[in-house]
């Protein structure tokens, strides 16, 4: 295929004429020659099949496909895919639905539980009673032939029927909501199927009414107004449907999930229930008032119940957020939800956020930070986010406040405090200098866990004081060699380059050497090749 592909862009690329000529018909010959070969001897890979029929239809080789199927259906009767591939082939290429439905009632023979075959089958049967219809109108149209009509109708009644066996065969031998509901997304999509409809909706009433994804259908075709059994004959025309009756689908959906969340009792059908209601909420050009009154109180049931996601409660926390100016009432709701929140999350760091974020913005820091122990022992490491919210909030109240958050942080777990230390020297240099970073390097720089992050920092906070000094700017340098130099060259290339532009060049053939006997094995040779290339330019260094 991709030599085809080729052949094609150069004739385009010379402005050659796209007509075949007597190589390319060479070249497919060949190319059906190999690919035949290649089946026999692997006919066990499905692959080759496949590819071979796209070749076929590529080069208009239609002829060689329909020999083909029969072979390849012998080979791996055992796949369904490749039943629905044969049929598929006859149904749009050969466009001979008898054909494409023999394939589809053999494959179903051999796999009674096949739901890509029972679609196949059912689409099939729905579209052909459909063209059967379509060529009855045509006939009424053009002459009065009640022969031909009856004909013609007896063929749509006779689909129908085939329909209603179809559906009954895959109802018997597939026991999975989800395949059902498929298919009456399917027949929604066809007219004059409404008994077929409501005898598929009967049928999941009846057998899985204990799985929310069926009370999620039931509610969600309430809210398009579609044919509900024992509700109405015909279907509602949504497109046509009144304000008035857009709140009566919504008040029916509303009522049909209250009824599921009584019955079934799940964080599932919650969550499908709540779901549904923010879709209905993202368009508030009409009764934005119901709208927003019933995902609350949703989301108040839920939040009582204790199935409230996670999701959830972020989507009605900022809900609450946006409110809680205008009202002093949400403020102490948003209060009420933030600690029931934690209670049935806990192990969630945006609820803790927002949660820790609630109180600091209404200033009570001391029942925060009292928090932020049993936060830690909770999240472990994942907490990091939250301290540095403590962190950041802290910058603002004041120094001697910073100056806490960042020790109570550097006690509080150790990989936290590995992230918070080229923090916490940074700020040091900003607010008391350079000597107060070198101190507090000093006492961190042999306390694990260290990071190489940590050293850089303070190398980068040396780099960039008025007057470098040596003896400082190695500190830092020698510990993350020692601490880090094994796996990595890097730091050791650095190391070099600093003592090239600033410090002593005599210094590098005893870096070079001991960077050579520390460096594992493995990155020996790329430590040298990259010495060497900055050894031969030293003009390059930065």
């Amino acid at each position: 295929m991709n030599l085809l592909k080729l052949i094609k862009q150069r004739k385009d690329k010379h402005g050659m004429p796209q007509k075949r000529l007597p190589i390319d018909l060479a070249i497919t010959n060949k190319m059906n020659s190999l690919y035949k070969d290649a089946i026999i001897k692997f006919q066990n890979d499905i692959r080759f099949w496949i590819a071979y029929m796209k070749f076929c239809k590529h080069v208009h080789f239609h002829s060689n496909i329909d020999n083909m199927l029969s072979k390849m259906l012998q080979v791996h009767r055992d796949k369904p895919k490749c039943w629905h591939i044969a049929a598929c082939w006859e149904l749009e290429e050969n466009k001979n639905v008898l054909n494409a439905r023999q394939y589809l009632v053999r494959g179903l023979q051999i796999h009674p539980d096949s739901q890509l075959l029972y679609i196949d089958f059912l689409k099939l049967v729905l579209d052909n009673r459909l063209a059967a219809t379509f060529d009855t109108e045509n006939t009424e149209n053009q002459e009065d032939n009640p022969v031909s009509t009856v004909t013609d109708d007896s063929k749509a009644h006779f689909s129908l029927k085939m329909a209603f066996l179809i559906y009954e065969q895959a109802f018997n031998h597939i026991k999975d909501i989800k395949f059902i509901i498929e298919l009456l997304n399917i027949i929604k999509e066809y007219d004059n199927v409404e008994q077929l409809e409501k005898r598929i909706i009967c049928d999941m009433i009846r057998e899985y009414a204990h799985e929310p994804l069926m009370w999620d259908t039931m509610a969600r075709r309430e809210l398009q107004g579609l044919v509900q059994p024992g509700l109405s004959d015909t279907p509602m025309e949504v497109e046509n449907a009144e304000q008035t009756s857009l709140r009566d689908r919504i008040t029916s959906c509303n009522k049909v999930y209250q009824t599921a969340v009584k019955k079934i009792k799940s964080e599932e059908i919650w969550s499908l229930y709540i779901d549904c209601l923010l879709e209905i909420n993202r368009d508030l050009r009409s009764l934005p008032n119901f709208k927003r009154k019933l995902l609350k109180t949703a989301m108040m049931q839920a939040h009582q119940a204790k199935k409230l996601k996670e999701e959830h409660y972020l989507h009605w926390i900022n809900m609450l957020n946006a409110d809680k100016e205008h009202d002093e009432n949400v403020r102490k709701k948003l209060d009420e939800v933030l600690s029931g929140a934690i209670e049935v999350v806990p192990n969630s760091v945006s609820i803790w956020h927002a949660r820790l974020s609630h109180l600091l913005q209404n200033g009570l820091e001391k029942e925060a930070y009292a928090m932020y122990p049993k936060v830690t022992e909770i999240l472990g490491e994942k907490a990091l986010p939250l301290w540095k919210m403590r962190i950041l909030h802290a910058q603002v109240k004041s120094t001697r406040e910073t100056e806490k958050s960042f020790e109570a942080a550097l006690q509080s777990h150790p990989e936290i405090a590995k992230n918070i230390k080229p923090i916490w020297l940074e700020w040091l240099v900003l607010t008391k200098g350079i000597c107060a970073a070198r101190k507090a390097y000093k006492n961190l720089c042999l306390q694990p866990p260290t990071s190489l992050e940590f050293h850089k920092k303070m190398i980068a906070l040396e780099l960039v004081q008025p007057e470098i000094q040596s003896e400082h700017v190695q500190r830092p340098y020698e510990m993350a060699t020692m601490q880090f130099g094994t796996d990595n060259t890097s730091i050791w290339i650095d190391y070099i380059k600093y003592e090239m532009k600033h410090g002593d060049p005599k210094r590098v053939s005893y870096i070079h050497e001991r960077a050579v006997k520390t460096i594992h094995h493995n990155l020996t040779s790329s430590f040298i090749k990259d010495f060497s290339k900055m050894m031969a330019n030293p003009d390059s260094i930065k």
